[in-house]
């Protein structure tokens, strides 16, 4: 799995590309924690270049949506791969989370 992580200016830019699963998912945990205990600006996931997420990168996904929303801000996901619109579709996350079809959607809704 390749994470990236840029500043955008009002929120910052995760892009996830490969497997997320039990073995990865520890560094976009990491990658999350870094951006404090209680982030400065909202939050946006990029997933076109993912490839296979399990539950356990799920559950990843959630805790940031969760630490980002104590601080005042928002989680948005964009750009997402057939695969991962299927699993976030069959998980319910469509309905619980901000989905936007690419970057500049989620960026205007902010």
């Amino acid at each position: 799995m390749q994470i990236t992580t840029a500043d955008k200016g009002a929120y910052t830019l995760i892009t996830v590309s490969g497997r997320m699963d039990a073995t990865s998912s520890p560094s976009f945990d990491e990658a999350a924690r870094a951006l404090g205990p209680l982030p400065a600006k909202h939050v946006l996931v990029e997933l076109h270049g993912l490839e296979f997420i399990s539950s356990s990168g799920l559950r990843s996904f959630l805790a940031l949506a969760k630490t980002v929303q104590k601080a005042g801000f928002t989680t948005a996901f964009c750009s997402l791969s057939h695969m991962a619109e299927e699993v976030f579709r069959i998980a319910g996350f469509m309905s619980i989370l901000k989905i936007y079809p690419d970057e500049a959607a989620a960026a205007a809704a902010f």
